[in-house]
């Protein structure tokens, strides 16, 4: 049995006193703000000062203010990548910004799929998140998504970030092996942050179900949408109600497309929110019959309070945890 919560609280030791967390989907995605909020709670028990690029900066703040203090925290903008995006940029931030940028002493960069060839243009896009850090031979490290690239270009910069990079913590144990096999040591396993944001995931510990099911599906799982609706109806026959969430609704990636899409067929299934009160969303979770997925977000987090779950694995990121999970004590 891997260590728990107090043995990854003392390994993720990172240098300097000037954190960056870098990774703007921070806007509406479950998983995504999960994961931030142990990583925040960590970095400030180790006196660390934060910064934190993201989407939607407001909206990010409200919700990390019910958990943690933010009264610290410096909220940033993405950098700009192209000629419209820096004129925007300066236009709204001046240099301002820009010197928070370059002053810190370290980046994080994660979180989920972060460099996979899976996503388009995810090695250049990173690469452009965090130049000032190449440039100024700041501390780096890399918190997961991480595969070897077959494209050329990506592995230039691929090779690039690497030879950067002080640590890559992976949340798979076949990514540590393929990264030591392609030249860097210095990985190692380390859990999904989103499971040690809370202490008390086992007060919800799934017993007995009411009569309803919760879904989920998104553009990346799409091809699963007709096993899904077959599903869905297997359970209304069966006078049981339907609940489709919403694991990101930010305009980057938004589910309720695809919720509107079911509707048509289903006109009876509803919707549920869970950005406006989390607590309340574990809560109706809990007493859920059983939760199908495509989304690894929702599949997790029914995973850790013990949740009857079937999920499509459109990523092999999927199917990875689920290995993870079977092989480490929830």
């Amino acid at each position: 049995m891997l260590q728990g919560r107090q043995w990854y609280e003392s390994v993720f030791n990172v240098k300097g006193d000037k954190v960056l967390l870098v990774w703007f989907w921070w806007f509406k995605n479950m998983w995504d703000e999960l994961i931030l909020l142990w990583n925040i709670k960590l970095l400030q028990k180790q006196w660390k000062k934060i910064f934190i690029v993201s989407q939607d900066n407001k909206w990010l703040k409200i919700f990390l203010s019910k958990e943690v203090d933010c009264s610290d925290i410096t909220f940033l903008d993405e950098l700009p990548r192209g000629f419209r995006s820096t004129f925007k940029y300066l236009k709204k931030n001046g240099f301002s910004q820009i010197k928070d940028s370059w002053n810190i002493d370290t980046v994080i960069l994660g979180w989920g799929e972060i460099l996979t060839e899976e996503s388009p243009h995810s090695y250049y896009y990173r690469f452009w998140s965090i130049w000032p850090s190449l440039l100024l031979r700041r501390n780096l490290y890399i918190m997961w998504g991480v595969q070897i690239p077959k494209k050329t270009i990506n592995k230039l910069l691929f090779n690039l970030i690497l030879r950067n990079t002080n640590k890559i913590y992976c949340r798979d144990f076949e990514w540590v092996s393929e990264l030591k096999k392609y030249w860097f040591e210095n990985a190692e396993f380390f859990m999904d942050t989103s499971y040690y944001v809370r202490n008390d995931w086992k007060k919800y510990l799934h017993k007995n179900a009411k009569k309803y099911i919760v879904v989920n599906i998104n553009k990346n799982g799409k091809q699963f949408m007709d096993d899904l609706k077959k599903e869905v109806k297997i359970y209304l026959d069966k006078w049981y109600e339907c609940y489709f969430v919403p694991v990101c609704d930010g305009w980057t990636d938004d589910d309720n497309r695809f919720f509107s899409e079911i509707q048509k067929d289903f006109p009876s299934i509803k919707l549920k929110k869970w950005d406006d009160d989390f607590e309340k969303f574990l809560q109706f979770l809990w007493w859920a019959e059983i939760v199908i997925s495509a989304r690894l977000h929702l599949y997790l987090i029914s995973e850790y309070i013990w949740l009857n779950t079937k999920v499509f694995p459109y990523q092999k990121k999927i199917n990875k945890m689920q290995k993870v999970i079977s092989e480490i004590e929830l």
